[in-house]
């Protein structure tokens, strides 16, 4: 029994112009900048079965072997074309609604805002907890203020991501939401968890950014162990912060 295979169509001229002019008619990669040049699909064509401005870039045959065999990565080549656009201010991608690029750069910046957001809460628990000269009042504006930025960045990641994306986002959010009211109610559970619930209260916040990460990916086209869960090098399981407070409650036979 044969399996039927969607047949490769042609590059069409126009986009194949486009691509070329975005990359100045030369390797896309900065350091390389070599010739002659190939058109490559960011994701492959066999797994898109598509033409798309956003996931297409021009790359000469030597870096266009290497991004094949791994050498470059996926998310990598993603960073390439996005530098692309930002070297032009006036670069407008074509029938391009929600480019990865994008995506992704919203995802980067969520998670900045996300976490920014959760050391001031951390802060204002530690303020709470060993403060003796009052409510923290300043904490509490910074607290809030950083949870505005965090809802902005939650509503773009959203926007770009679809569906799936923005209901992961808005999790992750009221997670962040309900831990700081808890601590601004002054809630006994915000400063005074056992070892076991705060290991239960810190996995919920994990599993939150896990379920983030793949519908981030699905909407990438990419498999989720194809874009790092953080940009930076940091911690695999980055769980919130243990505030003094709930740090110095913690039972001793735990």
């Amino acid at each position: 029994m044969t399996t039927k295979r969607t047949k490769r169509s042609a590059v069409p001229r126009p986009l194949a112009r486009q691509l070329f002019v975005e990359a100045g008619h030369r390797c896309a990669i900065p350091t390389c900048r070599a010739t002659p040049l190939e058109i490559a699909h960011i994701v492959p064509w066999a797994r898109v079965r598509r033409h798309e401005f956003h996931n297409m870039i021009v790359l000469c045959p030597n870096c266009h072997t290497r991004f094949d065999r791994g050498d470059i990565d996926r998310q990598a080549m993603f960073r390439y074309k996005e530098l692309l656009r930002l070297s032009d201010p006036n670069h407008v991608a074509p029938d391009d609604p929600s480019p990865r690029a994008g995506l992704i750069r919203a995802y980067r910046h969520f998670q900045t805002q996300i976490d920014g957001w959760r050391k001031s809460i951390s802060d204002l628990s530690a303020a709470i907890a060993l403060g003796s000269t009052g409510f923290p009042v300043g904490n509490v504006k910074r607290c809030a203020g950083l949870a505005s930025i965090a809802r902005a960045a939650t509503d773009k990641l959203g926007e770009l991501g679809g569906e799936g994306t923005a209901e992961a986002a808005d999790h992750v959010f009221d997670w962040h939401r309900q831990w700081a009211d808890d601590v601004v109610d002054l809630k006994l559970s915000a400063f005074n968890r056992s070892r076991a619930e705060y290991e239960l209260w810190a996995e919920e916040r994990f599993m939150s950014f896990v379920a983030l990460h793949e519908e981030v990916c699905e909407s990438l086209d990419l498999d989720p162990t194809e874009l790092d869960f953080f940009e930076s090098e940091r911690r695999e399981r980055d769980l919130p912060e243990v505030s003094l407070g709930t740090l110095g409650l913690w039972p001793t036979d735990a």
